[in-house]
């Protein structure tokens, strides 16, 4: 397709700015991103001699062929993939480079047999940064995951009967459910419930435990759409709030909502995270809070660039990130919201749509 050919355009200008003759690229959202494959088991191979090869086996034939187009090659290894190498690499290679994130030691032992006369060079973070600009059809798709969750969670929570004391795991496993029944592909992460006490736990799995009246229900959750993710969370109560329950969680929405307006091209992406903290600071609260205001989100879950203090990243248009400040009272309780951000031209465009204010369940 097109639109992949102008992708390895862009990896081949970087390999070119490494002095690098090759790369072989192992991560499957990679391989995904740049030749449309969507199988499980397989590799890109891009030189500056010939066809980019994606070499993959005979398990995915059929959907290879149907999902990869010209000028991409595919060859069919008879065993496993590193094996086909010699017959796919017919060209002379100096450098080649090598994701080091899902090339073991085993894996670069075996390359370093198959091509001995080639210097395998480590790559960090390369297709990954011309992932985090997104294209008019990846946002779509990222609107499209957003919908879907909004939508399973809305459904999730009309059908529970809140005072017969649910437990944490069967809101997560309705959730999950009405996620895949609104279109999820493979769910990006499992569903965070949380409630009580246990919403001070940032990433707490849900358990047996009983949701009372008066508890705080923390939701972290998601959907794939076309290989794309949305993250969203949202803070509920049982009841009618508690004082400390309504100070934290507007505490949170005045952090976030201050955040999400910082999330301009061109800001650095850690000065989107200090007004979140500095709004926690004004109440004392700055200390409950300590993970990253937010990361990108695309074909996985967590992606570049990063909100976070020490983020050496800055934002540009196209990028789409989470913004999810929190406050976490060890013992009492938590809150976080999350919405999904677009960084666009005109300036930042949440694509998420639920409703923000602590409601009552």
């Amino acid at each position: 397709m097109i639109l992949q050919a102008s992708r390895r355009l862009a990896l081949e200008a970087a390999l070119d700015a490494d002095g690098l003759d090759a790369a072989l690229i192992t991560a499957r959202p990679n391989i995904r991103y740049l030749t449309g494959f969507t199988g499980s088991s397989g590799a890109l191979w891009l030189s500056r001699v010939g066809a980019p090869t994606l070499i993959t086996d005979f398990r995915y034939d059929e959907q290879a062929r149907d999902e990869v187009s010209s000028p991409t090659a595919v060859h069919i290894a008879r065993g496993p993939w590193m094996g086909a190498l010699s017959d796919v690499v017919r060209e002379s290679v100096g450098r080649c480079g090598f994701e080091a994130e899902t090339v073991t030691v085993a894996d670069h032992e075996r390359l370093a047999e198959i091509l001995p006369d080639v210097e395998l060079v480590p790559l960090r973070d390369l297709v990954e940064t011309i992932r985090r600009v997104k294209d008019s059809t990846e946002i779509e798709a990222i609107e499209r995951a957003v919908r879907v969750a909004e939508t399973a969670l809305n459904r999730t929570l009309s059908g529970i009967d809140w005072h017969d004391r649910p437990t944490e795991r069967s809101v997560a496993v309705a959730l999950e459910l009405e996620l895949r029944r609104q279109g999820s592909e493979a769910l990006p992460f499992d569903a965070i419930v949380a409630s009580g006490p246990r919403s001070a736990l940032p990433h707490a799995m849900p358990s047996d435990r009983e949701i009372e009246m008066g508890d705080l229900v923390l939701i972290d959750f998601g959907a794939r759409v076309d290989g794309y993710c949305s993250d969203i969370t949202r803070t509920f109560v049982v009841g009618a709030p508690a004082d400390w329950q309504s100070g934290i969680h507007a505490h949170v929405l005045e952090a976030q909502e201050l955040a999400r307006s910082a999330a301009l091209a061109g800001a650095a992406c850690r000065s989107v995270d200090a007004r979140a903290r500095e709004a926690l600071a004004r109440h004392d609260e700055d200390q409950y809070f300590g993970h990253s205001t937010g990361h990108g989100i695309g074909l996985e879950v967590h992606e570049g660039p990063s909100l976070a203090t020490r983020s050496e990243d800055s934002l540009e248009v196209g990028n789409v990130v989470t913004v999810e400040p929190g406050v976490y009272l060890p013992g009492k309780g938590g809150v976080r919201i999350e919405d999904d951000v677009l960084v666009a031209e005109t300036g930042p465009r949440t694509l998420t749509n639920l409703p923000r204010e602590l409601t009552q369940l």
